[in-house]
């Protein structure tokens, strides 16, 4: 078609959708034009906390690599370290999906949950019966380095779980946004440190 009917018949149709909607809004409608959302699924690093970690050379070449490795199977909202079926992943299954040496794996592994940049649930009851896991270990990134979602609406478990214990904290790892909970509300969410400061000193 010639480019110059292609434009007459844009022109056209435009007019003909001016006109629709002129006619809504009088009797209180209105059109508007539907974006298509991006599909596109990431997982966001907190740069500057990033950053502090990076010169305080907090971590080892082979944390930093199985932390990005491990970026795709983040679950979103959660933290969670999941697999396709949204199932939480096992030492052995990470080590298999990543083609990694279990043992090796589980070492980074530990000193990762050592530094506060993983967290894992494990079954109190497990441990005091058996002296080790015998059911999964769900491990969490921890959110104030990498986060999967709305940075304003982070899992409040989760939020109370790296609040309770902030190993990066105590290490002198002074990051420039923590995550905090406030009273009542039903998501935590990451604030500047003097804000989160003054509100921790409230409690």
């Amino acid at each position: 078609m010639d480019e110059s009917i292609k434009k007459q018949k844009f022109d056209n149709d435009l007019s003909d959708i001016n006109e629709l909607e002129r006619r809504a809004n009088a009797h209180g409608f209105s059109l508007y034009k539907i974006n298509q959302k991006n599909k596109a699924v990431f997982t966001q690093t907190i740069n500057e906390n990033l950053e502090i970690l990076i010169k305080s050379n907090h971590l080892t070449n082979a944390e930093y690599t199985l932390l990005f490795l491990l970026m795709p199977f983040v679950e979103l909202h959660s933290n969670a370290i999941v697999n396709s079926d949204g199932q939480f992943m096992s030492v052995s299954e990470l080590a298999a999906t990543l083609k990694r040496e279990r043992t090796r794996l589980s070492k980074t592994i530990s000193q990762l949950l050592e530094k506060g940049i993983l967290f894992e649930f494990v079954n109190a009851q497990e441990l005091k019966k058996y002296k080790r896991n015998i059911s999964q270990r769900p491990f969490f990134i921890n959110p104030e380095i990498i986060f999967r979602g709305d940075r304003n609406r982070v899992n409040a478990t989760l939020t109370r779980l790296v609040m309770e214990f902030d190993v990066l904290e105590s290490q002198g790892i002074k990051l420039s946004w923590k995550l905090y909970l406030k009273s009542a509300e039903e998501y935590g969410k990451l604030y500047k440190r003097n804000t989160y400061l003054k509100m921790r000193n409230k409690m």
